[in-house]
């Protein structure tokens, strides 16, 4: 029924290498449906949506059994689809300079003895930070670009690349794992680029920065309380046996730093605290940073890094405790870095708001290994599409004159609108159709408006 419209065909076209001719078509029926769906996105609602013109009995069997093969049955492979997404997304947005990755994990709730995967989470929506709350799921790592919007600098926007499943038991392969999985994957997807990666604390392991390949950085946060050192050794004492020590006094932790320089009650003095302006989270402000250079031997080894205290003046957020293992970074530069992780956050929640990642009811291996990171890298292409494509749209400027102030046009909710009014009327065409296909075109309408209700 709907039509892959002429500004959306070419990024959807330079994935069909990752499909073969058959899977390919489904592919791109798959991805109109579940734009175009207004209900749940199950299967079989896609297949509703998909097939509104001519909608089947029900006293037959549905004909929607290559829409559930896709995922199940069919050869096609994330990985070969997540190399051709990540080329266009780097193509289209940042063709040149550092690729800034972020990284973090999300759990989508699912239920049922047979689901392949599913095992009891952190569920970080409803955790708060005296009560950490479990629920059934699915826990995916996902990695993430994160690029400044070309028409509005200050905000970032994360674009999904690739998706890892985290299963439970001790024996498997931890997110931070998982993390470095990825960034290998990508660190051989473009050779010769500078890669720089953005963590929580919770990817501030020695499984993912123990040994950090060259031309790849890392800026995250780590505890207050961390064991930290002086990278310069003291000078050997002559005539002494043993080895020669490798690093030198233990420094003061990030919190102890914090209030070290408290006692010193003043604000620009050396080994204070100094005063300094960052754009972050699309907002300039101003922020109290103390930095000084370790080693952090239980996670980096002997690698030097940069330390970096971040304290709101106004209170409004407690104290920041972020490293660098790039060391002569400016503090600026750490703090406005990490800030683009929290793009990957407002990716899981308009994947599960306003693509309903969660609704789909697979429960075998090879479709939840495939469902949601093959929704996620759609997200990055409609992403990419709006930037390039439909950002200067007549439906994008007539969407923008009415939106209110709480509604941002760089949301997914708002680009996947201007993308629903496009094909809406590419498919629809009134003033070239003869009246027969406008009655029969009429009765599709009632049919979508049916399952919309």
């Amino acid at each position: 029924m709907w039509h892959m419209i002429p500004s959306l065909a070419p990024f959807v076209q330079v994935l069909a290498p990752a499909f073969t001719q058959a899977s390919y078509h489904t592919h791109c029926q798959l991805f109109l449906g579940w734009l175009m769906c207004l209900g749940s996105h199950q299967i079989f609602r896609l297949g509703q949506t998909l097939h509104a013109d001519d909608p089947p009995p029900q006293n037959q069997r549905h004909p929607f059994d290559r829409y559930y093969n896709f995922f199940s049955r069919s050869g096609w492979s994330v990985s070969a689809l997540a190399y051709r997404v990540a080329r266009l997304v780097v193509t289209c947005l940042n063709p040149t300079g550092a690729l800034y990755l972020v990284i973090d994990d999300t759990l989508l709730h699912k239920r049922g003895k047979k689901v392949w995967g599913l095992g009891w989470f952190r569920d970080a929506v409803a955790s708060t930070k005296k009560r950490v709350a479990t629920a059934s799921g699915n826990n995916w790592v996902v990695l993430g670009l994160a690029i400044p919007i070309p028409f509005c600098p200050s905000h970032i926007i994360c674009l999904p690349l690739l998706a890892s499943l985290h299963l439970p038991g001790k024996a498997q392969p931890s997110c931070v794992q998982l993390a470095r999985q990825m960034l290998a994957e990508v660190y051989l997807w473009f050779p010769g680029r500078e890669l720089i990666l953005c963590g929580d604390g919770a990817y501030a392991g020695k499984a993912l920065l123990g040994d950090l390949p060259t031309g790849v950085a890392f800026v995250g946060r780590l505890r207050g309380d961390a064991a930290l050192f002086d990278p310069q050794p003291p000078a050997p004492t002559p005539g002494r046996r043993g080895p020669k020590p490798t690093k030198g006094a233990r420094l003061d932790s990030p919190k102890a730093a914090a209030a070290r320089a408290d006692r010193q009650g003043t604000v620009g003095g050396p080994g204070g605290w100094q005063a300094v302006t960052v754009t972050a989270y699309g907002k300039s402000r101003l922020l109290w940073v103390l930095s000084y250079v370790v080693v952090w031997p239980v996670v980096t080894g002997l690698r030097p890094l940069q330390i970096v205290v971040v304290r709101d003046p106004e209170g409004k957020m407690d104290d920041t405790y972020l490293f660098t293992t790039v060391v002569e970074a400016t503090t600026v530069w750490v703090i406005q870095t990490f800030a683009r992780r929290w793009s990957i956050e407002v990716v899981f929640r308009s994947s599960k708001q306003v693509l309903d990642i969660e609704d789909p009811q697979q429960w075998c291996r090879e479709s939840i290994e495939k469902m949601a990171p093959w929704v996620w890298l759609m997200q990055s292409v409609v992403m990419v599409w709006y930037l390039r494509a439909g950002y200067e749209s007549p439906d994008a400027v007539a969407y923008r004159e009415t939106m209110g102030e709480w509604e941002s046009e760089w949301s997914l909710r708002q680009m996947v609108k201007v993308l629903q009014r496009a094909i809406l009327d590419e498919t629809i065409k009134p003033k070239s159709a003869e009246p027969t296909e406008l009655l029969k075109l009429i009765e599709t309408l009632k049919n979508y408006v049916n399952l919309a209700v």
